[in-house]
Formats: structure tokens, C-alpha cells, sequence
């Protein structure tokens, strides 16, 4: 977030590459994003931050401008958001995207953590560049520079390029994304599980939703163990302990033949919560709570030796 802020902000370039995105068609207008998500989020918390920016200074028509890359209007004239994710729903829905800030109560878990801070750093970041009086609050007698300074950043970030890739189904997008990720880049193929199993599980609640609070709670016991490669390993090596022999880099495409129904993905959802324990347990055995009986009878099997 700090790195992108730097670069698209404060470097003086014509323009700034952001990399690739990855797409396929849903039902036009509509798609489904496989590779850009991150990138996508992050845009969309600064122009957020912008618009909020444009209204301290009493300037609605050019938050309205800004806003209008958040959400819009359908082909029904129903106002949609550009970027809906499932798996923040609801709070970058409700807190960030929208005109007017919902003030519901809603859980905040760890990706919802991570875009409250990223939106923070950005609207910090947007205030230390504002003209301030003696007393270090915002000078909103000068607003003319105020404005000029925001419709600098927000043309910047209109500005940024990257090379867009439309495919016609998720097969073929799913196909030239781990393509592109072999020839260069890690595959993050935890966030591609998520997806998968969140897109069969979909939960229409707003105030809970089951699927991904299992998910993040699986990612709290690999964080509370401080295992950073801890999901993308335990993945792994769940599925060579259940299913056949394959190398890391067929790991997802045989997720995703599997997971073929909302209830595989429930089996599959319920299971990884169960084993991510018994598999902390095991690579962070310091950290795991034992009796006197079950340590000794663990150290004892043969994995470990006697």
C-alpha cells in the first residue's frame, strides 16, 4: 500500500504500469476477475478516499466525478458499485465505497483489518498534503491549493496503465492466469481456494456470513502460530495427504475439479478448518497446548521417531 501510494503520488512519471488484468465475460456489462482484484481494491479505496477528500472541502460535483468511478448506474438505472467482492461484503460496501458511510455494526475480520488500515494510510497520507492553520488542523481558507493537490492525485490515478486480458469463460481466464503466474510471479493459490469456495458458497446475509468467517478463522490460527506461509503450505500438504500426487503448481485446477457443488465446497470448507489445528500442531509444535499423555504419544509415533 505504502510502495503504491509512493509511486503513483509522488514520482513524477507520464504514466505508472500496474501490471496485468485478468477478466472473463459474465453477463455484459459484468466480470469476473481472476488476476487484479488486489490492485483493483486499492484504486478503488483512493478514490474513495478522494471523493471523502472533495466534500471536506465543499466541493460535492467533484466528489459526485470521483464517485462515479466507484458506483453507478446499471442498464436499469440502478445504482451498482463498480467493484463488488464477495468476500469484504459488507463492510468495504458500506464504510468506504459508499456516498454517505453506513454506520452499521459489522464484524471486522482480518481482510476487512487490512482494508480499514489501507484506507487510514491513504486518507493520513491525503491529509499531510493538505494546508494546515498554526494549530495543525486543515486549512479550509485554502482551498483553492487543497483542490489542486487532490485533482493532481486523482489524474494520476486515472492515469495508470496495465494490460487488460478478456476471456469469454473462467476456464480459459483461470488457464491464462496461471500461464502468466508460471512465467514469473507466484501463484497465490490460497486466494484462488478462497474465491472458489466463497463464489460456491455464497452468503446473501449482511450481518454474517458462515463461509468466510471459517476462512478466517483458518488464517488466525496460522497467524496466531506466526507461520507466514502457513495456509499456502498447509493447502498443499492437506491435499497431497487426501488425494493423489501432484506438484504445487496442479494444486488449484485439482481443487477446483473437486470442489464441483456447494456441498464439496462445504466438506471441503469444514475439513481445512478441522486439519489447519492438527497441522499447526504439528509444524509449530511449541505452540500447541499439550497433556502430558497426548505429547508424549505424538513424539513417539514413527513420523517423529522414538
Amino acid at each position: 500500500m505504502r510502495n503504491f501510494w509512493e509511486d503513483v503520488v509522488h514520482e513524477n512519471l507520464d504514466y505508472y504500469f500496474i501490471g496485468s488484468m485478468v477478466v472473463y465475460s459474465i453477463n455484459r456489462p459484468f466480470m469476473g476477475i481472476v488476476d487484479g482484484q488486489q490492485r483493483l481494491t486499492t484504486i478503488t479505496l483512493m478514490l474513495s478516499a478522494l471523493r471523502n477528500a472533495f466534500q471536506t472541502f465543499g466541493e460535492s460535483d467533484l466528489a459526485k466525478g470521483v464517485h462515479n468511478f466507484i458506483e453507478k448506474a446499471d442498464i436499469d438505472n440502478v445504482n451498482i458499485f463498480v467493484l463488488d467482492s464477495e468476500t469484504s461484503y459488507p463492510y468495504l460496501q458500506s464504510h468506504i465505497q459508499s456516498f454517505i458511510p453506513d454506520v452499521l455494526d459489522c464484524s471486522v475480520g482480518n481482510e476487512e483489518q487490512r482494508l480499514k488500515i489501507g484506507f487510514d494510510i491513504i486518507t493520513t497520507n491525503l491529509n499531510k498534503l493538505m494546508p494546515k492553520t498554526s494549530e495543525g488542523e486543515i486549512d479550509l481558507s485554502k482551498k483553492e491549493n487543497a483542490i489542486r493537490i487532490l485533482k493532481e492525485i486523482r489524474d494520476k490515478v486515472l492515469s495508470l496503465k496495465l494490460v487488460f486480458i478478456q476471456l469469454d469463460n473462467e476456464e480459459d481466464a483461470y488457464l491464462i492466469f496461471e500461464t502468466l503466474n508460471t512465467r514469473g510471479r507466484d501463484l497465490t493459490t490460497a486466494d484462488l481456494v478462497k474465491n472458489l469456495l466463497l463464489k460456491k458458497l455464497k452468503n446473501n446475509q449482511i450481518k454474517y456470513d458462515s463461509p468466510k468467517e471459517i476462512w478466517n478463522e483458518i488464517l488466525e490460527i496460522f497467524d496466531e502460530n506466526e507461520l507466514e506461509n502457513g495456509m499456502r503450505d498447509f493447502l498443499y500438504h492437506y491435499w497431497l495427504s487426501k488425494h493423489t500426487n501432484i506438484t504445487e503448481k496442479k494444486l488449484f485446477s485439482n481443487i477446483k475439479k473437486t470442489v464441483s457443488s456447494a456441498e464439496k465446497a462445504n466438506e471441503l470448507l469444514t475439513d481445512l478448518k478441522t486439519n489447519s489445528k492438527y497441522y499447526t500442531s504439528i509444524v509449530a509444535p511449541d505452540n500447541h497446548i499439550w497433556t502430558r499423555v497426548s505429547k508424549s504419544s505424538f513424539f513417539s509415533c514413527p513420523l517423529f521417531g522414538s
